[in-house]
This record gives C-alpha cells, sequence and structure tokens, in this order.
C-alpha cells in the first residue's frame, strides 16, 4: 500500500538527523518567518522525485525545527509533525513515527481540531499502526474515514485511494472479504489516469481485489482480473505473485510454482507468503525434505522482517510445519508445531502441555488463523485419540473445537454483515461437520460433554438470524444520535431498491451506475456502524453474544410438561439429533445410506406434488423417513404432545407431520403431535420485547388482492384467487381486498398489528427478483411486489404472527446453518415472533378451509402452532372434504415457525395435597373454637 509520498528504502541512523538539527539556513536572522522557510524547504525536500538518504534526513530535521518554532496556532506546527513521522515511517521507524502523529493531534485538538490536518494525523497514524497493533490501526483509518465521508472543506482531501486501500486490507485480514472488495473497489474512484504513479496504485489495488475473489473461492473471475492487468516495473512481481497464488488456491500446482520459480523470492511478506505456498506443494506432493527447508526458510525470512513483531505469516508457518509432522505420522511433533503456531497469533499464550489452549480469544494478531490452528490441533488430538483410545485426548480434542467455535462467533461478531456471515458458514461447513462427530463421541461417552455438542450445534445454526435481533434490539436501547437511526434506515431502504432494480435491469450502463451506488452505501453503511460501536451499551452487545452459553439443564428448566425439542444436525454420513424434554435428554446418530436418500427423495417429490388425476404415493417413504428420523427419539419425547423441531439442511424441506409409523394406518404425527419448527434453541427462548412498552391496536390486518378479476390482474399473468376473500373475511374489520390491497398501505400499517394475514401470490428464487409477494398490480406488477430485501428492513418488532397462505412462502435456497433463506425466515428476521408459511405450491380451496379454521382456533386463544394443528385435524376428518384433497401433497405445506408459550409446569402431586390438608386443619381448629367449652367441676 502506498500511504507517503516518497519511496523510502533504506534506514537512517539517529546521528544524522541530530546532526542536521544544526544546518543553517539564510534568512535566520528574521525569527519571526524562519520556520516558514524550515519548512517550505523541508517540503521541497519532501516532494523529490528521486529523495536520498541525506535529502529525507535534512527534511527530517527542517521538519521538527519548523514545528518546534511554530506558533502553536499555525497549521505547520501541526503539518511539520506529520510529514516528519511520514518520514520516519517511510524507514519503518514505527514508534518515532507515532509519537509525532500524537503529537500532532493533540496540539491540533488544543487549536480547534482543523479537519484536514487530523485526517492527515489519522490517516498516517493508522499505516504506521498496521503491522503492530491492527485494531488500532483500523479505529484510526475509520476516524479518517468519517472525517472524508463528512468533509466539506474546498481542497480535496490527500491519500484517499490509500486510506481506502487499507480499509480493505483491515476488512481482508478480519475475513470480511465482500466488504474488503467493496473498499478497495471505493479506492479506484480516487484515483486519476492523470497521477504520475496511477499505473502503480491502479494495478495495486486490482491486485487486492483479485486477492479478494481468491478468498471468495471466485477463482476464475480472479484470474481474469489478474491477467488483464499491464504491471509496471514496481509491482510486476506482486501481481505475478497474487497470481502464482490463485493457482495454488485452484490447485493447479505445476502453474503456481512455475511462476514462483521465474523469479527470485522477494524480500518481504510476498517472499515469506511465497515461500509457505512452494512448501505447501511439496507437502501436497509428499517431497517432505523439501517442504521442511522452505518452511524453515519462510521461517527465518519472517524473522528477519518482523523481529519480535507476532504477525500471522510466521503463525502460518509453523502450522504449515505441524502439518508436515502430522503427513509423517509424528503427532507429537506435529502438537509441538501447533502450539508454537498458537504462540505466535495469540499476544499471551504459553503452552504448558500440548493440551492448553488460549484463554482469551479476542487477543489475538488474527481471529481466522488462530481459527485455523485451533482447528488443526483439534485434528491432531482426535487422530491421538484414535491410536491411543485414551478419554483425555478425546477431551482435548473437543476442547480445542469447542474453542475453535467460539473464535468463529467472535469472527462472525466482527462482520458487519450478512452476506459475509453466511459465506463463512459456507466455506467452513467442514469444521462443524468434524466437531459434532467428535462431540457426540466424548457425550455418547460421558453424558456431562452432551452441553458441549449444544454448545457447538447452536453456534452454528440459527446464529445470524439471532445474532442481528439481538443487534437490533441493542440498537433500539443505544444513545447514537436519531440523524444516524434515520440515515441507517435510509440506506438499508435504498439497498433494497437498488439490489432489486439491478438484477431487473436490462440496460448495462445503468446497471453499472446502480452497482457503484450500491458500492457507496455499502461502505457508509459499514461507518455508520461504527457509530453504534462507539456506545457502551451497544459494545455490551459483543461481550454478552461472545460469551453466552446454554446448558442443556437451563433449556430442561424452561420446558413444561408436554414439550419436547428435537434438535437436527446433517453430516454427508449421518443424522444427528439432540432430544430434550424437562426431565431428560438422549442424543442419537442415525447414519444416512443410499436408501436413506433414496426414500427422501421419493417423499419429497410426492408431496411437493399435487396433480389431477396423479394420486399420492409416499407412504412408503413417509414411514422410512419415520424410522429415520422419529423412531430414535421417541424413547425421549413420545409421551409429549408439542414437538419443537429444528431442522437443518436438507430437512427444512420435510413436513414432519406428514410422517406416520405405518404405512398401511395412516397414522400422521399431525393426528398426535402439535408440531412447530424454530432456527435455533437460542431463538426459541430469546426474550421478546413485544407489547411491553407502547399501545398498540390488537385487531388483525389482512391483505388479499386476487379475489376477482380486473384490468390490472388480467395483465400481470397471475391467476384470480376468488377464496382469498374467504380466508380473512372473519378475523378481522382490517381487511384490504382487491385493489385496496396496496403494497404501499401495508407498508405503512403493517407495523401497527400484532397479526398480519396475506392472502396472494408469492415467488421464490435464487436472487431478490425472483423472491416476492404480490399486492395488487394497478401501478404495475413490480412496483406492486414486496421483494425479499424489502422485507428484511420492515420493523415487525411488535407483531406476534404473520400467515402468508401465498405459495411457497416458506421455500427458498438453502443457507448452511440458517435454514431456508426464505420469506418466512425474512419476516422473523424483521422481528415477528412467528410466521404461518407454505413449503410448496396450494390449492385455493384446501388453503381457504385451513385458513378458516385456523383464525377460529386462534380465536379461542389457541397457540398458532396448536390452531394449526386442529385445523389439519378437522380437514382431514371432515367427510365433506373429498379424499382426494386429505393426502399430505395438500394440507402438510403449511407450516409454523416461531416462539410458542411454555405453560406452567405441574407441580400438583406435592402442593395439592399438602393444600387439601392445611384446609382440613383449618376447618378443624375452627370448629374446636366454635364448640362451648366448660371448666372442670373440681369440688
Amino acid at each position: 500500500m502506498k500511504f507517503l509520498k516518497a519511496p523510502y528504502k533504506k534506514i537512517i541512523i539517529v546521528a544524522i538527523i541530530a546532526a542536521c538539527l544544526f544546518i543553517k539556513l539564510p534568512g535566520q536572522n528574521r525569527k519571526s518567518e524562519v520556520y516558514k522557510q524550515w519548512y517550505d524547504k523541508a517540503l521541497q525536500l519532501y516532494d523529490l522525485d528521486d529523495p536520498t538518504e541525506q535529502t529525507d534526513s535534512t527534511a527530517l530535521a527542517l521538519f521538527l525545527r519548523s514545528s518546534v518554532a511554530a506558533p502553536p496556532t499555525d497549521a505547520i506546527s501541526v503539518a511539520a509533525l506529520i510529514k516528519a513521522g511520514n518520514i520516519h515511517q517511510g524507514y519503518r521507524r514505527f514508534l518515532e513515527a507515532n509519537t509525532l502523529y500524537y503529537q500532532a493531534i493533540g496540539i491540533n485538538k488544543k487549536n480547534g481540531d482543523r479537519t484536514d490536518l487530523a485526517y492527515e494525523a489519522y490517516l498516517y497514524l493508522g499505516s504506521s499502526l498496521y503491522y503492530s497493533n491492527i485494531d488500532s490501526a483500523k479505529y484510526y483509518f475509520e476516524a479518517a474515514s468519517d472525517i472524508a465521508l463528512n468533509y466539506k472543506g474546498i481542497e480535496v482531501l490527500p491519500d484517499q485511494e490509500s486510506l481506502y486501500n487499507s480499509l480493505g486490507a483491515i476488512y481482508y485480514e478480519s475475513a470480511n472479504y465482500q466488504q474488503s472488495k467493496n473498499y478497495f473497489e471505493k479506492a479506484t474512484e480516487f484515483l486519476s489516469p492523470q497521477d504520475d504513479d496511477y499505473t502503480e496504485v491502479y494495478n495495486g489495488i486490482q491486485s487486492n481485489i483479485a486477492n479478494c475473489l481468491v478468498k471468495l473461492n471466485r477463482y476464475n473471475e480472479a484470474l481474469l482480473k489478474l491477467q488483464s492487468l499491464e504491471p509496471d516495473f514496481k509491482n510486476k512481481k506482486t501481481i505475478l505473485h497474487n497470481t502464482a497464488h490463485c493457482y495454488f488456491e485452484l490447485g493447479s500446482y505445476d502453474s503456481a510454482i512455475l511462476i514462483y520459480r521465474s523469479y527470485p523470492v522477494e524480500v518481504g511478506y510476498h517472499g515469506v507468503v511465497a515461500l509457505t505456498d512452494i512448501g505447501r506443494i511439496y507437502l501436497q506432493r509428499k517431497q517432505w525434505s523439501l517442504a521442511e527447508a522452505v518452511f524453515d526458510s519462510a521461517i527465518s525470512l519472517n524473522k528477519s522482517i518482523s523481529q519480535n513483531i507476532k504477525n500471522k505469516e510466521e503463525a502460518l508457518a509453523y502450522h504449515y510445519r505441524s502439518q508436515l509432522a502430522r503427513q509423517q505420522g509424528l503427532l507429537d511433533e506435529a502438537l509441538s508445531w501447533s502450539n508454537e503456531a498458537l504462540k505466535e497469533i495469540h499476544l499471551t499464550f504459553n503452552a504448558r502441555s500440548a493440551e492448553d489452549l488460549p484463554l482469551d480469544i479476542s487477543k489475538t494478531v488474527s481471529a481466522i488463523t488462530l481459527f485455523k490452528i485451533l482447528i488443526e490441533k483439534a485434528g491432531l488430538l482426535y487422530q491421538k485419540y484414535t491410536i491411543t483410545q485414551k478419554e483425555e485426548a478425546l477431551v482435548a480434542s473437543l476442547a480445542s473445537y469447542r474453542k475453535a467455535i467460539e473464535t468463529a462467533n467472535f469472527i462472525k461478531l466482527n462482520f458487519d454483515n450478512d452476506e459475509a456471515k453466511l459465506f463463512f458458514n459456507q466455506n467452513y461447513r467442514p469444521i462443524y461437520n468434524q466437531a459434532i462427530t467428535v462431540a457426540y463421541e466424548a457425550a455418547s461417552m460421558n453424558r456431562k460433554l452432551a452441553d458441549d455438542f449444544l454448545f457447538i450445534i447452536e453456534n452454528y445454526k440459527g446464529s445470524i438470524l439471532y445474532q442481528n435481533l439481538q443487534n437490533v434490539a441493542l440498537k433500539s436501547t443505544s444513545t447514537v444520535p436519531e440523524s444516524v437511526r434515520k440515515r441507517e434506515k435510509e440506506i438499508k431502504d435504498l439497498l433494497a431498491v437498488y439490489t432489486t432494480r439491478i438484477n431487473q435491469n436490462a440496460s448495462e450502463q445503468e446497471a453499472g451506475l446502480l452497482q457503484k451506488r450500491l458500492l457507496s452505501l455499502q461502505v457508509e453503511l459499514s461507518r455508520l456502524q461504527r457509530e453504534y460501536e462507539e456506545d457502551d451499551s451497544y459494545a455490551a452487545y459483543k461481550f454478552q453474544y461472545g460469551k453466552s452459553s446454554q446448558s442443556i439443564a437451563a433449556i430442561q428448566a424452561g420446558l413444561d410438561n408436554n414439550t419436547a425439542l428435537l434438535n437436527y444436525y446433517t453430516s454427508d454420513t449421518a443424522i444427528y439429533c439432540l432430544a430434550i424434554t424437562n426431565n431428560g435428554f438422549s442424543l442419537s446418530n442415525t447414519k444416512t445410506d443410499s436408501l436413506y436418500k433414496k426414500k427422501f427423495t421419493l417423499l419429497l417429490d410426492e408431496v411437493y406434488r399435487h396433480q389431477e388425476g396423479k394420486r399420492y404415493d409416499g407412504f412408503t417413504a413417509s414411514a422410512a423417513m419415520y424410522k429415520y428420523l422419529i423412531t430414535p427419539v421417541l424413547k425421549t419425547a413420545a409421551n409429549r404432545t408439542k414437538w419443537i423441531i429444528i431442522p437443518d439442511g436438507q430437512l427444512y424441506y420435510l413436513p414432519f407431520d406428514a410422517l406416520m409409523s405405518d404405512e398401511n394406518k395412516r397414522d400422521y404425527l399431525v393426528l398426535s403431535k402439535t408440531i412447530s419448527y424454530h432456527y435455533s434453541f437460542s431463538l426459541l427462548f430469546s426474550n421478546s420485547t413485544h407489547h411491553k412498552s407502547i399501545e398498540e391496536n390488537k385487531e388483525a390486518i389482512a391483505y388479499a388482492p386476487y379475489i376477482n378479476t380486473d384490468l390490472s390482474i388480467y395483465d400481470s399473468n397471475l391467476p384470480v384467487l376468488p377464496l382469498s376473500a374467504d380466508e380473512v373475511k372473519d378475523i378481522t374489520k382490517n381487511v384490504f381486498l382487491g385493489k385496496k390491497a396496496t403494497k404501499q398501505s401495508f407498508l405503512s400499517e403493517a407495523g401497527k398489528y400484532p397479526v398480519i394475514h396475506l392472502a396472494t401470490h408469492a415467488s421464490i428464487g435464487n436472487d431478490s427478483t425472483d423472491n416476492w409477494i404480490q399486492f395488487h398490480p394497478q401501478s404495475g406488477t413490480e412496483a406492486n411486489k414486496l421483494f425479499l430485501p424489502e422485507i428484511y428492513n420492515l420493523n415487525l418488532q411488535h407483531t406476534e404472527l404473520i400467515v402468508l397462505s401465498a405459495c411457497e412462502t416458506g421455500g427458498g435456497t438453502t443457507a448452511v446453518g440458517e435454514g431456508l433463506l426464505s420469506l418466512s425466515r425474512a419476516f422473523m428476521y424483521a422481528g415477528a415472533d412467528g410466521i404461518v408459511s407454505t413449503l410448496w405450491k396450494s390449492e385455493d380451496m384446501v388453503t381457504a378451509y385451513l385458513m378458516q379454521r385456523m383464525h377460529q382456533y386462534l380465536k379461542q386463544k389457541k397457540s398458532p402452532a396448536l390452531a394449526l394443528q386442529l385445523a389439519k385435524k378437522d380437514l382431514l376428518a371432515d367427510k365433506k372434504i373429498g379424499a382426494q384433497y386429505k393426502s399430505p401433497n395438500y394440507w402438510s405445506n403449511f407450516v409454523y415457525a416461531g416462539k410458542q408459550q411454555q405453560e406452567k409446569r405441574s407441580n400438583t402431586m406435592w402442593w395439592i395435597p399438602g393444600m387439601v390438608i392445611i384446609c382440613l386443619l383449618g376447618l378443624l381448629i375452627y370448629q374446636y373454637k366454635k364448640k362451648p367449652h366448660f371448666k372442670r367441676n373440681t369440688a
């Protein structure tokens, strides 16, 4: 990265600086102006195209003298210190540079805090701190960015491309690769082809963007970008190195090593990365002696650069050394190298034994590197267990996996967008698989370790949705200015609009403009997030969530006598289930063989299809899935009537209440169990803030736009839903039918009601264009579609239930750890407590019947899950309904996901008899006191 104007390359000795302090210049006798002359002369030397060690030392001395001599109120007193700091930084004298920057900041604040000078001091201090304290560097870069975003000065602030390039690097180091890419692209906006160093800087930033693409697994895009660059001599090696690294990540080792061998390894961090890549290639090829020699060279080179400063490159070299020893079967040596890697990446860790782990995961040079090292160590300890069969090795492996998951939480909490969190889960899904396997084996050996299984599964499933809801709750109590809240809402709304429009836009030119606007908004939203992080109440969020941990005992204490929780986890070869009731729990592990996959696919094919003349034929598959999924948990859950299921992966597509134990009896689970769904225990038991502090309408609100045919409906190419009016006519007086059921009406009214019912069309797809709920299309179909990004931005913090009787509102694409990215989940993301939605397309008559009955039961104060179950049971028992509509493909697509009120735990077995006894004793005493008492005759 380029921060300074001259390519400082050599280390200057202090003696030369001291000597230069006494250089005598013309005009020194005019004391009132001499400091200006010193400063001007220093500036001329500072701006030389080809500075030397001598010119730099002279400039440094003059800047220092002019700063001391200048009146504190003169801008030179601050500007000179900043430029002197830049010279120190150019020679890697970071401590000296930092001292001058801090001094400049202090003087500037005393003298009115000139915006442009504060910006420069923050920017260059951030660059100086980058290699020693990345958190502090981030703080000062962000401070400079805040100034840049709000700067109203006449002169353009310098080096903004460096600022955003630096922030891109910060986000890159925190594994937030999409946001990092945004910042790098933002940096290019400040480049001008007229600048002397345009090609060098442009190529450097584009190379950084390519690195982000590599991390996002978009290798071909990265290669095309790198190959399109025409580097000059200054950054040719860097671009070649990045190209080689891209080939390495692709697994094209021959291409990678051919490039690495085409030029000498440079002396710098790029050289360290190049050596570790070459060593890893030898490692893959089992050329162990070559790999060992190269890794040792990488360590040696890194030590010569970093001296005693801990850094991730050296930690990674130790990490790969550990992998080398592991491949050679040297487990103890591998563990030793792993601990060396931990010591290098963590600021305070010092292992006393092979099993030791860092305590505070926040004290790390690189959290993502710490995560990888902990995973490697966990695997080594598990391998040691498989050889020795010693329980302590298994427990140590589990502890390392747990610490890795804790680190993963820390990483995701520092992401400022959900896209990065989703990518992280997707990228590291195999790690969670390994952790769950070890946790299950450990808990099977020692039930006390079941809480570790719970910890891993809970911090994987639904964690992003949970983090967002906690985030929103804490933001509502923070003390940030109202203007920040308002702007955040505006940006999110604009992001939703532009994201939708960019997918619909046929014009390449307009799409490009929208993309540029999106980029600026994403960066601005990232900057606004910092406003919250500086608030004390909001800062507690990260600490609180990062430290939170549930136990099975705590969950049991919150359950009534009728409820069972079934939390599933699907790996490539097995389905795990943690079943919990108020007085017991169990862990099961069911292997998923080819028969399971065949039956699962067959069942989904049958339930997702209702075709006239085609009979439902999923009974055998349903009974088979019951055996795989339900039989293992019956010992724990059979006598509970309410089952709350937390699915995983493909299980989110499965309607559990359509499963049956006997294909001939048609004993669907819906007949005996009230089944509901959620994403995690944390979400299920999180405290609701609804209806606590505001007075609101207790009525429901409903929308049914497609009740009859009109010209607008005809133009929308969507069929009329004449029975949709019947769904909602009896539930509320707040019914918007036909042309009154507009999107604008919904947006203005929805947040005021505890129950919302939408009886209309919907669609799901792979992007925002294909994910929508349709309102009346009177002003064009697109303008009256509520798209997925818009739903996320709704404020439904006071909504208890949303009924989405439109087609496929509960379906969507799977997101690792987060279920389906459905319209249903989007409404829960916006704050709704619970949602009734559909997994597949609904039949109009069946939908009307179920919804009418469900609302009748809701009016009787039944819970949503129970009301839906009773409606389905009524359908199955109703003799007026044709037999073809009673197969699961017509009724089991309706599901409820969300919170449930727990019944009070019954303790009548001890307190009712006690109360009876107390009453009887009281009655006896009362009767005794009422009787006349006579004195005994003692005469």
